[in-house]
This record gives structure tokens, sequence and C-alpha cells, in this order.
């Protein structure tokens, strides 16, 4: 395992922002993750995480501390049974079980990060969430060294939280997905209209970390909010009734506010992009302005759903 010190952090990102860290270690197996765990210790250093670089916002200034990029790459189809690295991208453990004809994870076409990270944050889209296909979860403590094989219950899962998001010590390993036999034509079908679906309504031709807030419960919003949602036909199940941030932002006239080189998403405004050499500073700034925006006008506070580092 090569451990590189002041590794810029930007290009590993899907926003491609972000300053350097202190430690930079990508690391393969379970020995990489002891020698990672001594160096932490060593210089009492905290540990992040860095899976697939989306979702996910590192502040200019970088991370003082050690981040850990898991290589846990593999997957392995047992019957009704996905077996996968938590490095794994979630985009191949999809098209691999629709091309085997298997059913469980065709609404995650085009999603993007690996395995662990969907893991992390509950990763869900088109009524489906990871939760559904989890059988279990092998996680590292790593200021313990102990691994354990955690149930679906005891991931305590809810919308866009798990277990491993509240407590960030925990490296996600691997995992065991559940997947049943399916029609292959149907599944490819379904698959391929979620990745055009994002294609045409995501802003992916500009450097983005996905949607920024969490979609507004349904039940938290006043009758006045409520009532606009529903007469405008936004309400959807995700995967319960909630009002899409997108809408409430483009009823601010939001879209393509810009600050610095940071801006609204015309496509979609729920998508904070790096329009023109951003920082990350500039992102904070517009989620700042964002949020207090809508705020005014509904009375709704905004929830980040991408983590800031």
């Amino acid at each position: 395992m090569i451990v590189e010190e002041k590794r810029v952090l930007a290009p590993l990102t899907t926003f491609k922002i972000g300053g350097p860290a202190t430690f930079f270690a990508q690391v393969k197996n379970f020995t990489d993750l002891e020698e990672v765990q001594k160096l932490g210790k060593a210089q009492g250093l905290p540990l992040f995480v860095l899976g697939g670089g989306s979702n996910v916002l590192i502040r200019d200034g970088g991370f003082q501390g050690i981040v850990l990029k898991p290589d846990f790459d593999f997957i392995e189809v047992y019957d009704n049974e996905v077996h996968v690295g938590a490095g794994t991208i979630i985009a191949h453990v999809v098209f691999q079980t629709v091309s085997l004809g298997l059913m469980g994870l065709e609404w995650a076409g085009g999603l993007p990060g690996t395995v662990g990270g969907a893991i992390r944050g509950n990763a869900g889209c088109f009524g489906g969430e990871i939760k559904d296909s989890v059988l279990s979860v092998e996680a590292c403590d790593m200021q313990t060294g102990q691994f354990k094989n955690f149930t679906p219950e005891e991931c305590n899962f809810s919308y866009r939280m798990s277990f491993f998001k509240k407590n960030p010590q925990w490296l996600v390993v691997q995992a065991k997905l559940r997947a049943t036999k399916g029609n292959k034509d149907e599944l490819m079908e379904n698959m391929q209209s979620h990745i055009a679906f994002r294609k045409e309504h995501h802003p992916l031709e500009y450097p983005n970390a996905g949607s920024t807030f969490k979609n507004v419960p349904l039940a938290s919003v006043s009758e006045k909010v409520k009532q606009l949602a529903q007469e405008q036909g936004v309400v959807k199940t995700d995967p319960f009734p909630v009002i899409p941030s997108a809408f409430l932002i483009d009823q601010c006239n939001l879209k393509d506010k810009e600050i610095g080189g940071a801006a609204v998403s015309v496509k979609h405004p729920n998508f904070m992009i790096n329009k023109n050499h951003a920082t990350a500073q500039d992102i904070l700034d517009l989620i700042a302005y964002v949020k207090d925006t809508v705020h005014k006008k509904f009375e709704v506070i905004l929830e980040e759903e991408i983590f800031i580092l």
C-alpha cells in the first residue's frame, strides 16, 4: 500500500472540487486496513472514507486527516444472492445483475458512486432504496479493528441514512444483496429508461455531486405548501410522500442563480453545479443562499443530502 501526502482530492470527486488530504491511502485488503488504522493512531488524525467521490463536497482547505479509498472491487453471484465489494461501482453491479435477469437493483440504473457509498447513505431513486436489497453488510471499526456482520435491522436504514453514516468510524467492506429471477428484457428496459432519464433531466455535462438537498416530507410542511404541491402534481413517493426540493427551488426562481463559479442547474434545480471553476466556498455560499431563499418563501428548511467535509 502506498500512502501519499498532500494528495489533492478534487480529481477524485464528481464535483472536481477540494483541497489536499494530509494523507491518502487506497486500500486493497485487510492488511492495508490495519496499516491505515495504525497510521491514524500514530498521527492522531481523523479518518474519512472516499468512495466514488459523488455526494460529497470537500472544502478548499482539504482535509486535515487520512482519506481512505477502498478498492474492494468484486461481484460474485450465487443463485439469489450477489456478493459485492464496497469499492465496486454501483452501476457495474446493476448492469451485471440485470444482464443475468436478476431483479432488485434495476431502479439504480445510472446511479453514481460505489456500493459502500450507496449503503452508507441508503441511496434511492425511482421508488427504490438500497436497503430493500441488503441481506447483510460486513464492516470494520477503524478505531478498534473489530469486524462485524450487520443484519439489515442493525444497519438502521432510514431516509438517506444508515448506522454507517451516523457512525463514520465503521468502514463498509462488503455486502450481500438480494436478487430474484425476473424477465431480463423488462429489467434491461427499466434500467435503460432510468439511465436515459438521468441523461435528459440531470446536468451531467457539468461536474456535480448529485442531489444537493433531501426531498421534503409532505407531512412536515404547512397546509399552504402542501396544497401548492398537490395542485401542481409534484408530490411523489420517495419512499414516503415528499415534495421534491427541486420544485421548491424552482418556485423561488433560482434556476441558473450563480455565485462565483457555482450555479443552480437549469435542468434540475436541486443540483448545484461547478459551472466555471467553482471553489468549494462558491458552492457553500450558493447552498446557503438557496436554503435562505426557500425558507423565506415557504418556511421550509432544506437539509443537505451531500456530505460536506
